[in-house]
């Protein structure tokens, strides 16, 4: 690491053409191993991401994963953490299917005020849209408590 930055480089086998003395073209592999003996100091072997420590996460949450120094090698720290982006946009899909039921009570009262049986059930309508507002009220006070911790 360098001023906290993480800096990485993928190694895979390697083919390398070159012309030998006589002129003629051939292929040398350049192995994993002879790559990293060529690395300088500043390159250290990573821990592969242990998959079994990213799954089964409580619902509302993810892993993040934090790599550090171990002396010899990278290592990750696998933090649970708020899944903010997930919330957000779980409200915004609330909000949407808001907007998109507008025109049912546009259309409601258009006929309530021409004297015309109503489109559609206003009760249920009502209902429906009010139980969206209640969750997009309790995600954002649970998106407010876990930005604010």
């Amino acid at each position: 690491m360098e001023n906290g930055i993480l800096r990485s480089k993928i190694i895979e086998q390697d083919a390398q053409k070159y012309k030998d003395a006589n002129g003629k073209i051939c292929t040398k592999i350049i192995t994993i191993q002879a790559q990293i003996d060529a690395l300088d100091d500043k390159y250290k072997p990573v821990d592969p991401i242990d998959d079994s420590k990213v799954k089964d996460v409580d619902d509302g949450y993810i892993i993040r994963l934090e790599p550090y120094d171990a002396g010899d090698h990278i290592a990750y720290n696998y933090v649970k953490v708020f899944d903010t982006k997930k919330v957000k946009s779980q409200i915004q899909d609330l909000k949407d299917a808001l907007s998109d039921s507008d025109y049912k009570i546009t259309k409601c009262y258009e006929a309530n005020l021409l004297g015309e049986s109503l489109p559609y059930d206003v009760n249920t309508l009502h209902t429906e849209r009010q139980a969206k507002r209640d969750q997009i009220n309790t995600l954002e006070s649970t998106l407010s408590e876990k930005e604010g911790s």
